[in-house]
């Protein structure tokens, strides 16, 4: 057996990148997939399988560990692996036959490290099939099992309480282990989105092709070849972005004419499209602290046809650009809770004590960035998370020091109705159990004069 057709080994190969690595899943996944002739069949189920163990890893091990004879943390690192997957199947995949899981399993540990431990896997992995996956008792406290259930350390599960409250919060936690839809953003500098899904729906007749429901300018697409290799992207029709990413632009609503600062910018997402929403009829710098982002950026915006950015790399909390800006978006760093659904190996990695830093640099961000903007002007604070440290508490912190700065409630955008989408401050707050896009919360400030 080698990667390019069997599936549980290229899982496998991804999983042991993601764990001594540090890897992220999908660019390790993309680069592995990319080094042999994979059929779509075994990318899809390879991509499945190693989603699907980051996502579960809590109760998939709390499962195995039922019926082993010993701790996971004294296994041979690949049957650790292959159990998990072996287990993800059994549990959370119906099409796929328990026996089939196992037997693939067994096989793929006794070739690449050996008969007993093999026989192991085959010990455990059969009596979770035969006997299922042990119950949770009903006297386990609600948020651990809650962590138990959804895989989720129980800060993020307080996160999720504090935000929405304990009767939504399992929707949300549960939303956040479902996958990502693939969503496209028309680039109105080459097209609308009438003629995007057109055209796709010419090139692709055997994909789903729909309309976002919130954003404008989005289109949903199922079944489709890699949207990034495709033509259509190359000649910058479209650009992959989330809904909930798209929306942002529509919410800060820029006027034309006007000076901006995309602060930590990044590959330029945020830009690209405000720039495609003001025709190019803007001034657009986008700053970030790597070199490489803005390098993509560039090559991003040449294929896009935007005019109308330039680029900078610098620490905006040391130096920032000269001069004064009609408006600032500040897409802070921050613990990403909102993206779990994308990058789920991050349930593994961040930590409470983490998150919190984050939130002291983005206080640290905004203290700079409010300088930049001009009077009358706006400063647009942008996270991708929901915990209330990095959004509804940052910005109540920057305000009470700030009394230079007022807190305006969503613009007006044709064809746009921000119903449900927005809190009792008038912020934006999308949540994955909502709205299907990612996690984000957008606060527009206003400098007063």
């Amino acid at each position: 057996m080698n990667l390019s057709d069997e599936p549980r080994l290229l899982a496998q190969e991804v999983l042991a990148r993601v764990e001594r690595h540090n890897a992220y899943a999908s660019i390790a996944f993309d680069a592995v997939a990319m080094s042999g002739n994979l059929s779509r069949e075994v990318r899809a189920l390879s991509k499945e399988l190693l989603f699907g163990v980051l996502r579960h890893r809590t109760r998939l091990e709390r499962a195995v560990s039922e019926y082993a004879t010993s701790s996971l943390d004294h296994c041979h690192p690949f049957v650790r692996r292959q159990l998990l997957i072996g287990a993800y199947q059994i549990l959370f995949m119906q099409n796929i036959p328990a026996a089939i899981a196992v037997d693939r399993a067994v096989e793929l540990t006794r070739l690449h490290v050996g008969t007993t431990p093999s026989g192991f896997v085959n010990a455990v992995l059969r009596k979770l099939s035969h006997q299922g996956e042990p119950p949770f008792s009903p006297d386990t406290d609600r948020l651990a099992r809650l962590g138990m259930v959804h895989s989720f350390a129980p800060w993020m599960v307080q996160a999720a309480v504090d935000t929405v409250g304990p009767d939504e919060a399992e929707a949300l936690l549960e939303a956040l282990n479902q996958r990502a839809r693939t969503i496209l953003r028309a680039n109105v500098l080459r097209t609308d989105r009438d003629g995007l899904i057109a055209k796709l729906s010419q090139q692709f007749p055997d994909s789903a092709i729909s309309p976002t429901r919130l954003s404008p300018v989005g289109v949903e697409v199922q079944g489709l070849p890699d949207p990034i290799r495709q033509d259509l992207h190359r000649e910058g029709w479209y650009l992959v972005q989330d809904e909930g990413s798209q929306l942002v632009v529509f919410f800060v609503d820029p006027r034309p004419g006007t000076r901006i600062l995309d602060a930590c910018a990044g590959t330029g997402g945020k830009s690209l499209h405000l720039a495609a929403r003001l025709s190019n009829q803007a001034e657009i710098v986008a700053v970030d602290l790597k070199a490489s982002k803005m390098d993509a950026l560039l090559a991003r915006a040449r294929r896009a046809g935007v005019t109308c950015v330039s680029t900078d790399t610098m620490n905006l909390i040391k130096e920032q650009p000269a001069g004064q800006f009609d408006v600032v978006l500040l897409d802070a760093p921050c613990s990403g809770l909102g993206v779990l659904r994308r990058h789920p190996e991050a349930k593994w990695r961040l930590t409470r004590e983490e998150a919190s830093s984050m939130a002291r640099r983005q206080a640290q961000l905004l203290e700079a960035m409010a300088a930049r903007v001009a009077p009358g002007g706006l400063l647009a604070y942008v996270v991708c998370t929901f915990w209330p440290p990095e959004t509804t508490e940052q910005v109540a912190a920057f305000l009470a020091l700030h009394p230079e700065f007022e807190r305006v409630g969503p613009p007006v955008v044709d064809g746009l109705l921000w119903d449900g989408c927005v809190n009792a401050e008038g912020d934006l707050v999308l949540l994955p159990h909502r709205h299907n896009t990612d996690g984000f919360y957008v606060a527009r400030l206003r400098r007063k004069g």
